[in-house]
């Protein structure tokens, strides 16, 4: 009889923590893509430009990105490996997802663009008859940052809606995108998305640390504790307060200050915890990791017993 109960409980204690799981529409980390062939149901398509020219998960370039950026991920890059210097324009086209489940539906994904020389990227989504813009991205990324959006005005409802991701450019540098998910969010979820100060290069000195912090639930975000680590080392903490609507985000809270050395590398680790006063429903999106270092300066010398 004790064996049983145990048994009984733990499938309870299961089936009560998956009520309050996290309901995803779409969850792509491009892990089943392989060279210029994206997951099954996606579409990679040229537009205009050299058809061999197209969205990749190989990341043939080696360009290193950093976490959250692991194994493979989307990336269009332009720089690399477009070989005619043409016009290009190519789409990363999602499969189908239903929408109709909730009356509510967020889109997150991570991306880090390197911009310029014209290179543009554009977020677009279907209704089930027409797509329309979602975002524009032109600006470069210092380090990758987690985007979010509310698409419940665009795809409510809707059984056949598609995302995708355009890229154009010429030899304009590029554009890597991973994690991506589609979900019907909780009730009550605040997350970090952004460090938005400093920006590498930076003097080395006194910084102010800012972030983007966003709601990610159906709730308004009333209020929230944000709290920092540097190197491990705990830092003063925030007690946020504001009002934020389901997919918002607020930028550029400064967290304080933190004086960086000369040479030295730092590992910040910063979070938000107990939204509305009372515990996160969704540990997931609650956390951001950076590292960070100051400029050189002064005079340096590279070459052998004749430098230039």
């Amino acid at each position: 009889m004790k064996q049983i109960y145990l048994l009984l409980s733990f499938f309870l204690l299961l089936g009560s923590g998956s009520a309050f799981g996290q309901t995803y529409i779409l969850n792509e980390d491009f892990s089943s893509a392989s060279e210029t062939t994206p997951p099954t149901g996606w579409a990679n398509t040229t537009i205009n430009g050299v058809a061999t020219d197209k969205w990749r998960f190989d990341n043939l370039g080696n360009r290193n990105l950093p976490y959250p950026f692991t194994g493979k991920f989307a990336i269009f890059d332009s720089d690399n490996y477009s070989q005619e210097d043409g016009a290009e324009n190519v789409v990363l086209e999602s499969k189908f997802f239903d929408a109709s489940i909730s009356n509510n539906t967020l889109l997150t994904f991570d991306h880090f663009f390197s911009g310029g020389k014209k290179g543009k990227g554009t977020l677009e989504v279907y209704n089930g008859s027409s797509w329309s813009t979602i975002a524009t991205f032109t600006d470069s990324t210092a380090l990758p940052e987690n985007k979010l959006y509310n698409l419940s005005s665009k795809v409510g409802g809707v059984t056949n809606a598609k995302i995708r991701f355009r890229w154009q450019g010429d030899a304009s540098y590029f554009w890597a995108i991973d994690n991506i998910r589609i979900y019907s969010p909780l009730s009550r979820d605040g997350g970090m998305v952004k460090l938005n100060s400093p920006e590498m290069p930076f003097n080395a000195g006194s910084q102010a640390i800012k972030v983007t912090l966003a709601n990610f639930g159906i709730d308004a975000l009333k209020k929230t504790t944000l709290k920092w680590t540097v190197n491990g080392v705990a830092q003063p903490s925030k007690n946020w307060t504001g009002s934020l609507a389901i997919g918002a985000t607020e930028e550029n809270i400064a967290l304080g200050n933190f004086t960086f050395q000369q040479g030295k590398q730092y590992q910040f680790k910063i979070w938000q915890e107990n939204p509305n006063g009372q515990p996160d429903l969704n540990a997931l999106n609650d956390t951001l990791y950076a590292t960070l270092y100051s400029s050189l300066s002064g005079v340096y010398t590279i070459g052998g017993v004749s430098p230039d």
